[in-house]
């Protein structure tokens, strides 16, 4: 097949999440000529010393800067070896006036939190790739008997976007946040069969996602700077101990950083996806309802449906809609840390859910989040995803 060598890609490496980590170099990129609009990239790794596993993102930017597309690489890389990823541009995107740069990240033994729900064990898993993990963990036992959540690395991350297109939402502009240890997040909505097992009570076993909890129903009457309460939903932590294994009782909702972070999974576009709607990501429809979790493409950590089925509830107090979060210091410094004042008795959703009217409104998963009174008769379109911090 005849190709066209590329000569001006700019090549750059990052090591993402602030670890030591290899350093990734792009050797050419060629487009295969020339009905299939695919670019492959040759790139070579060096300074690996450790054990550790490796992974490579990466991104493409126009010349004005503005990110067009992500690719993840499911090879580990090694030291010296050479591999070739491949890129379809946007047809309207010249490949020549792009830059196409690595970002690396490290992978470990504890990639992923395993929580059996039936022997009440945990679990850690390492990952060989991530779309052998989408693959094994995107079963109905996983998602009903056990509760798989994704580490996310410390280090500093760049949430918000500069546009909101519902006045409700509020500004959410860029801004840098600081995580200063990892995190571990729920890759599905918390599920009807999940929740079943966890709290003993009659809920369907279904892969459906759990609604119509209230955050007193999880947290108790917790402030959002508290643990959680004796006797709710997120005790998780002392069942698990009560039953011989003991791991802390870090298991609560995220934060609004935290549920960005996770869900963006180093994408700085419009959506999770692009700039553009694609509904193989996310479920929206016009009747109320909502679909068993994991029927919609992941994003590129392996986190399913962060956008569509229901709402994602954080742990922040709500804020007003004409304040910044990028003012929010604290938070900028520490994106565990919770909110805890601002509009007293509201709460924040993230990513949209099968309620929204139209494909617009899901700019709520990257802007201030629809707020809603805390405990307004816990509506069906609202559900939570798991965090836990070790």
């Amino acid at each position: 097949m005849k190709k066209i060598a590329a000569t001006t890609i700019g090549v750059a490496a990052f090591a993402l999440h602030l670890c030591a980590a290899p350093v990734v170099e792009i050797t050419s990129v060629q487009q295969q000529y020339p009905w299939t609009n695919t670019v492959d990239i040759t790139y070579t790794s060096t300074g690996v010393a450790d054990a550790n596993t490796y992974y490579v993102v990466f991104k493409a930017h126009d010349a004005d800067g503005k990110e067009i597309g992500v690719i993840t690489n499911d090879l580990k890389i090694s030291q010296g070896s050479s591999w070739v990823a491949q890129w379809q541009p946007p047809f309207n995107v010249r490949y020549e006036n792009c830059t196409m740069t690595p970002y690396v990240y490290k992978g470990g033994q504890d990639d992923y939190m395993i929580v059996d729900l039936e022997t009440w064990q945990v679990a850690y898993e390492g990952m060989s790739t991530q779309a052998a993990s989408n693959e094994k963990y995107n079963t109905p036992d996983y998602k009903t008997k056990k509760l798989v959540l994704r580490k996310i690395s410390a280090g500093v991350y760049t949430n918000g976007w500069n546009q909101t297109k519902n006045s409700y939402m509020g500004s959410n502009s860029p801004h840098e946040v600081k995580i200063p240890k990892p995190y571990y997040m729920g890759i599905f909505k918390l599920t009807e069969g999940q929740y079943k097992r966890i709290m003993s009570d009659s809920t369907a076993d279904t892969a459906l996602p759990k609604v119509s909890v209230s955050n007193t129903g999880l947290r108790g009457g917790a402030g959002a700077g508290s643990a959680p309460q004796s006797g709710f939903f997120f005790e998780l932590g002392k069942k698990l101990a009560a039953k011989g294994f003991d791991i802390g009782e870090g298991f609560d909702l995220p934060t609004e950083e935290m549920w960005e972070i996770a869900a963006r999974a180093g994408v700085r576009t419009c959506h999770l996806w692009g700039d553009t709607w694609n509904d193989n990501w996310s479920k929206y429809i016009q009747s109320s309802t909502h679909v068993a979790v994991g029927g919609k493409l992941p994003n590129n950590w392996g986190l399913y449906d962060v956008m569509g089925n229901v709402w994602d509830r954080c742990r922040d107090v709500g804020r007003e809609v004409s304040t910044d979060l990028a003012n929010y210091a604290e938070q900028c410094a520490n994106g565990l840390k919770p909110r805890t004042t601002g509009k007293s008795g509201y709460e924040v959703l993230k990513g949209g859910s099968s309620e929204a009217a139209n494909s617009s409104r899901v700019d709520a998963w990257l802007s201030a989040g629809y707020v809603n009174q805390a405990n307004n008769s816990s509506p069906s379109h609202e559900g939570f995803r798991i965090a836990f911090i070790p």
